[in-house]
């Protein structure tokens, strides 16, 4: 009860902080604009933007059956996807995203997924994402820097905060991966912590750490000689991030414009997020549709920057949002029912 209840008050609070964005961005007639325009977009491009958002969560999905087929636990695609339901609608819900691998890690230990197995590869799915949006970031960098120094100053700090923030926490994970000992200093702390909750006490108390990290140290072998199961894993994975970072490009040409390229509004789309990354706000509400609104002026007729900002949020973050937390209380309920 008292989970649902915090869970409840951040969902309140990223709709508070929406309401406080869309009525400082949008007047009476940024929105009579939005309709009008609405009315005449090519909806081939909305149906190839509503495509990419499943894309998302079907790769995802891939990439988790993948990486425990690897570690000799078997899952189907519809349970690997729904993982990835779970990490999308619990990262947006809360603070920084913080709340998406924890609960991800819950679920999986539930439905009978060894512990370390399931760390392995939530850690390497972070590793994957952190290094392609870094890489990315630096190609921004390189070859659309004037897209960072055309911002204001707020924008340039909080990206600088973010590109940082990302490459230590992609070392850092890369360290966790390679240097066993250490892991086991902190999983020896995390499973301490995770004893004071009830929740998770008696799941716990089940496993002998020393047993439980010996095995870890190889199943992290046997990732490393899987090279080629690491190589494609990571391909899904760039996909995936792909399919949601072309969002903004599939948006730019249902309203008819085609000056900027692809990658142009991919530069975008990746220096938003890393900027995102460094705010305490779940899902990153109200930094990125501001962002968004500053840089989509510049690339869109300004009058139709309203409309871009809505329909890229829209297909990349609302609409995903509402429906991963449909099919996760649906989920939630079949259970409760199967059990009556």
């Amino acid at each position: 009860m008292k989970k649902a209840r915090k869970y409840l008050i951040t969902a309140t609070i990223l709709i508070v902080i929406l309401v406080l964005t869309f009525s400082t961005i949008y007047d009476k007639e940024s929105w009579k604009v939005i309709g009008e325009n609405i009315k005449s977009l090519n909806y081939v491009y909305i149906l190839l933007a509503l495509g990419c958002s499943i894309l998302y969560f079907v790769c995802q999905g891939i990439y988790m059956k993948g990486i425990l087929g690897a570690l000799n636990h078997k899952i189907s695609l519809i349970r690997g996807t729904f993982y990835a339901i779970i990490e999308f609608f619990f990262s947006g819900i809360t603070p920084s995203s913080t709340g998406g691998q924890p609960i991800q890690l819950y679920y999986m230990t539930k439905d009978g997924i060894p512990i370390r197995k399931s760390y392995i590869t939530l850690m390497l799915n972070t590793i994957y994402f952190k290094i392609i949006i870094i890489a990315f970031g630096i190609y921004a960098l390189l070859f659309n820097g004037s897209i960072i120094l055309e911002s204001n100053l707020v924008y340039k700090i909080f990206f600088g905060i973010g590109f940082v923030f990302d490459l230590i926490l992609t070392v850092t994970c890369i360290l966790l991966i390679f240097k066993t000992d250490l892991v086991k200093r902190i999983f020896i702390k995390l499973v301490n912590f995770l004893k004071k909750f009830k929740l998770f006490r008696k799941k716990i108390s089940k496993y002998n750490i020393e047993e439980v990290m010996e095995r870890y140290k190889e199943e992290v072998e046997f990732i490393k000689t899987h090279v080629f199961t690491v190589f494609l894993t990571f391909i899904v994975t760039l996909i995936q991030r792909l399919c949601l970072f072309s969002i903004i490009y599939v948006v730019y040409r249902s309203l008819g414009f085609s000056d900027y390229s692809f990658f142009d509004l991919l530069a975008i789309q990746v220096c938003v997020q890393i900027a995102m990354e460094a705010a305490p706000l779940p899902g990153g509400a109200g930094l990125s549709e501001s962002f968004m609104h500053n840089l989509f002026v510049i690339i869109f007729a300004s009058k139709l920057a309203d409309v871009g900002m809505l329909l890229t949020r829209a297909f990349n973050f609302y609409i995903p949002l509402i429906v991963t937390g449909l099919i996760i209380l649906i989920e939630y309920l079949y259970r409760k029912i199967k059990k009556a």
